[in-house]
């Protein structure tokens, strides 16, 4: 989750203290930096997504008449909507800290803490199945020149015309704008179901 921006701590500001070493106050400093830089990740990742959200946007044209296209549009669309919905509690939640609290809370016997490190494992192991899988049904079409699935590169294709050179290169970039709406959609079910 912290790949993808969906999970991070804040460190705590406490008053200085003239009796701690220099080594600690440069310890605390170097952390204090590498948090904000992360920080400021988090934040890069949550307005991708949402970007994302306008880029869908673009995918309807006046021409779209009800059928099998238009309501692929719109799952489009909603799916991305959900994926930066589920982004943005997942930001609240840790930059609140109820996220780190709800983990940090537990407290678990030795065979749970067993239990559950192989439940982990075997969902972390799930979701990343299940994105990979997802990143190659989003991109194979995308490179075999599916016309349907042109509509993912919006608004290149449809509102913007792609010269051949960099039709290419578009395409493998759209099709890695869904990463983090795949992990969005993913890791915080996989989290919610562990955690109850």
């Amino acid at each position: 989750m912290r790949l993808f921006g969906l999970y991070f701590t804040r460190t705590t500001r406490h008053s200085p203290d003239a009796a701690r070493s220099s080594t600690f106050t440069t310890v605390k400093t170097k952390t204090r930096l590498l948090s904000r830089a992360y920080f400021t990740y988090v934040v890069v990742i949550l307005v991708v997504n949402w970007l994302n959200v306008v880029r869908m946007c673009t995918v309807f044209e006046k021409t779209d008449k009800f059928g099998f296209v238009l309501l692929i549009k719109m799952a489009l669309m909603s799916g991305s909507v959900l994926c930066a919905v589920l982004h943005t509690a997942c930001f609240v939640a840790s930059h609140s800290g109820n996220l780190n609290r709800v983990f940090r809370r537990a407290r678990l016997s030795r065979f749970d803490h067993i239990r559950y490190r192989r439940l982990a494992v075997i969902h972390t192991t799930i979701c990343w199945v299940r994105i990979v899988t997802e990143e190659m049904v989003q991109l194979v079409p995308l490179m075999l020149d599916e016309k349907h699935w042109d509509m993912s590169m919006a608004p290149f294709g449809i509102h913007v015309a792609v010269s051949d050179q960099h039709v290419t290169l578009v395409r493998l970039l759209s099709s890695l704008f869904f990463l983090p709406a795949y992990a969005a959609l993913t890791f915080p079910y996989s989290v919610n179901y562990i955690d109850h």
